[in-house]
């Protein structure tokens, strides 16, 4: 594999960022409709000139092709080929002055590209190249059986309420997220372990009870949820699931139509509480791809 690095420098908010293209032999292996440049550009600067490219490719006809973040609709994936090849694909990315060394070695190179939004993204090192995640850095992409696919992340907080825990995630440009399947209910709480240690806590979710049966029917009605969380969540299987669910309905005395996903000492568990609760220290935020 033959690598080939050029630098190109960027002011940004007085803070050096470099913006750099690595160039390995190798080929696209799938990924979005290209942009086809004129054979007559230079490949590397065509996609570092656009704000939008992320990666180009170089045919062995000369074809240039640049692969934009905005038309990323699918997975994009990268696989690496000796140096007899002539096909040559150019990441681009970029790192702080602190972090920048001249001739870098790319199997220690975080490659994370900047959307003119300003997320990261960082390129995943695989046994056969590289692949692109669809989600941000800090987001955890989960594949729905609607067809719908989501990222997630899971925010810790002090004490708050379900209307807070929405405005905390509307900050990373998401939403508060509804539950569907035990796997996703895993990741949560092997989240709120890590944020918040053994003692966990316990985080908003999205969702809204409409029928509430009361204790007595809580464990065998088919009661409806509003999820709210612009259609990334249905169906409401997960309540049934003995393995991930301890619904009550009631406190007693007041019905619990809200919900937060709990890892508190061990105990693992949807639950359900009062949509009024300010006992929950975090929030498991969402965005639909």
């Amino acid at each position: 594999m033959f690598l080939r690095v050029f630098i190109f420098y960027h002011l940004i908010f007085e803070v050096l960022s470099i913006t750099k293209i690595i160039s390995i032999n190798g080929e696209v292996e799938s990924g979005p409709v290209p942009t086809s440049v004129d054979s007559d550009t230079d490949c590397p600067t065509s996609c570092y000139f656009n704000s939008d490219c992320m990666l180009a490719s170089l045919a062995t006809s000369g074809q240039c092709s640049l692969y934009l973040f905005s038309a990323l609709t699918t997975g994009l994936k990268i696989a690496k080929s000796t140096e007899t090849t002539e096909s040559i694909v150019y990441f681009k990315f970029q790192v702080t002055s602190s972090d920048d060394t001249c001739s870098p070695e790319l199997n220690n190179t975080n490659l994370i590209f900047a959307s003119e939004n300003g997320y990261t993204y960082k390129w995943e090192y695989t046994k056969e190249g590289f692949s692109f995640p669809r989600c941000r850095d800090g987001w955890k992409q989960f594949d729905r059986s609607s067809g719908v696919s989501v990222c997630m992340t899971a925010v810790g907080l002090g004490n708050t309420n379900k209307v807070n825990a929405q405005s905390a995630c509307q900050k990373l440009s998401g939403m508060l997220i509804g539950l569907e399947t035990q796997v996703e209910a895993q990741w949560m709480w092997d989240q709120i372990k890590i944020q918040k240690g053994y003692e966990g806590g316990n985080y908003w979710l999205a969702g809204e009870r409409i029928n509430n049966p009361g204790a007595s029917g809580c464990k065998t009605t088919d009661f409806l949820i509003k999820w709210s969380d612009d259609g990334m969540t249905k169906g409401v299987a997960i309540t049934k699931n003995t393995n991930v669910s301890n619904l009550s309905c009631t406190d007693g005395k007041y019905n619990e139509d809200c919900f937060n996903i709990i890892n508190v000492r061990g105990v693992t568990i949807l639950n359900d509480v009062l949509c009024s609760s300010s006992s929950a220290n975090g929030a498991i935020c969402g965005y639909k791809l």
